[in-house]
């Protein structure tokens, strides 16, 4: 949501709109409007970021229950496609029967486009 306030997600990125990010936000049930608009207006750190989801969320969504559940829900969903055969291809990976979790292969993506932008500047 930092990079997005500021224009500097690649083209096709969204912060709080869809996916992972907007699973959590309704996991923590928190609105994805403020939550973008105080990340934009005050760019906190991941701490002071964690400190405001605290004061705003209800204590009963930060339980180690309800956390345990959604990680299990992150690291568990298989990338679907056409996203899936579109990041194998883009990393060079083969396009067989293994199944990808989705939060792997955006981690795999993000590094990779990190490495880019890094190697382009």
């Amino acid at each position: 949501m930092r990079l997005a306030a500021k224009s500097k997600l690649a083209e096709g990125y969204h912060a709080g709109k869809g996916g992972a990010d907007v699973a959590l936000l309704n996991t923590l049930g928190l609105d994805s409007d403020a939550t973008a608009a105080f990340v934009a207006e005050s760019q906190p750190t991941y701490l002071a970021f964690e400190a405001w989801i605290k004061e705003n969320v209800e204590p009963e969504r930060l339980t180690s229950e309800a956390i345990d559940r959604f990680n299990e829900r992150v690291l568990s969903f298989p990338k679907p496609e056409p996203e899936r055969s579109e990041i194998l291809g883009l990393l060079g990976l083969p396009k067989d029967d293994t199944e990808w979790i989705s939060s792997d292969l955006n981690d795999l993506d993000d590094w990779h486009g990190f490495h880019l932008a890094l190697i382009d500047v």
